[in-house]
């Protein structure tokens, strides 16, 4: 009788001890979740700012970056998992926060305002359509159209920056770049007379190749591309930009058009690498590469301006610093033109800048090296997004010729 009364004592303990463990640990998961939702760590922003957008990585991340639950105490564990783990074996891969992150308020006023004039640009043009459809005279009407369409290059600066402005690399880094979290720049890296004292004059006339523009992403494509046409994907727009360049400024240009994105994005700059040298064997003097893309942006994104009535893609240069944060300096990636490819890409900016004010979007900086060390005149250049028509990535290809041609010229320095 003791006995039983004992036992019976013995297992309510039990179970008030075990209702208080299942309490301690519910409270402890929720407790995780609401940290989770206040995580200022740069892997919680990280994995978050992903999570959000859906996107799948093939890391150690992968269980809590998998677009379905980021909550609980599982999630909370992978999330403190190391950086460089996930660094390390996607050492190479080709996506960038910026195609991933919310908009600025800048951007999102900027967008809207674009938006607006391209549709009061559209109406106007079909209004005027309309009007020549009624003229009797069709050869008339097409020479008008002809003149109206036409690209005239920047004579002048637009606008200006102050030497106190550009002696300031504080000023530089806030208006000239977008740092991405993985990476930092340092100050020396900034200088003003480094950026401009590169000499990015192309060194040879044209009676050989100076020129080599190409596509580590040849599959991307914009709203309005016809699958399997080309001709109307980034290609196409690579096409046009060379086009521009050999006829109107005189460049020998060669358009390799290469395919290493086919099977899968993953590897595609690794792939790449094989096509390049054969490339650059066979054509050494080469001087300036440029690694076209179609930049992938949050679906509501519209990078559209208008330069002389004409919608045009904004786009964006593209810098690896070989540096992350979580790393250091990646030995396993080097590249001797670190500094150049800056310089180069910050004299295109500016030179942007100062002649089509809103052209186009920061320099992006980010950690790896995107096959940019096989000459200093080496860029990566964003050219609209996923949203943008392929008339307006057409369109945008007139004054990046007109400012690529300037910077190789030698037309931006100073008398």
């Amino acid at each position: 009788m003791n006995i039983s009364r004992k036992v019976k004592k013995q297992g309510i303990v039990i179970i008030v001890f075990l209702l208080i463990l299942v309490h301690l640990m519910m409270r402890a998961a929720y407790d995780v979740e609401d940290s989770l939702k206040d995580d200022e760590t740069l892997g919680g922003r990280f994995c978050i700012a992903l999570l959000r957008q859906g996107v799948q990585i093939a890391n150690p991340y992968m269980l809590y970056a998998n677009g379905s639950d980021y909550s609980g105490i599982k999630s909370q564990f992978f999330k403190n998992m190391p950086l460089e783990m996930c660094l390390l074996m996607e050492s190479e891969q080709e996506n960038h926060v910026t195609e991933y992150r919310q908009p600025s308020a800048i951007e999102e006023m900027a967008a809207i305002e674009n938006n607006l004039v391209y549709q009061n640009n559209l109406k106007n043009e079909i209004e005027t359509e309309s009007h020549s459809e009624s003229l009797t005279d069709n050869s008339e009407q097409q020479e008008s159209e002809q003149v109206t369409g036409a690209f005239a290059p920047a004579q002048a600066p637009v606008a200006k920056y102050s030497v106190e402005q550009l002696n300031d690399p504080g000023f530089i880094k806030t208006t000239f770049y977008s740092e991405d979290p993985t990476t930092q720049i340092r100050t020396d890296q900034l200088q003003y007379n480094t950026l401009m004292g590169f000499d990015a004059a192309l060194k040879q006339d044209n009676s050989n190749v100076q020129i080599l523009i190409y596509h580590t992403h040849s599959q991307e494509a914009y709203i309005d591309s016809t699958p399997g046409d080309s001709s109307t994907s980034i290609v196409g727009v690579g096409e046009h930009l060379c086009d521009i360049l050999r006829t109107q400024y005189g460049f020998n240009v060669l358009h390799h058009t290469g395919e290493y994105d086919v099977e899968s994005r993953d590897n595609a700059y690794s792939n790449a690498m094989a096509g390049l040298d054969k490339v650059l064997a066979e054509n050494p003097t080469i001087e300036v590469m440029i690694d076209l893309h179609r930049d992938q942006t949050n679906p509501d994104t519209k990078l559209v301006t208008t330069i002389q009535d004409r919608p045009t893609a904004r786009f964006m240069f593209f810098n690896g610093l070989c540096y992350t944060r979580a790393l250091g300096e990646l030995k396993n990636l080097p590249n001797p033109y670190v500094q150049d490819n800056l310089s180069f890409a910050f004299q295109m900016q500016l030179a942007a800048e100062e002649y089509y004010p809103g052209l186009t979007r920061r320099i992006y900086l980010k950690g790896y090296r995107y096959n940019l060390h096989y000459r200093p005149k080496s860029m990566l250049i964003e050219l609209g997004s996923q949203t943008n028509t392929v008339e307006e990535a057409m369109n945008a290809c007139d004054p990046m010729a007109h400012i690529i041609a300037m910077i190789l010229n030698g037309e931006n320095k100073e008398e």
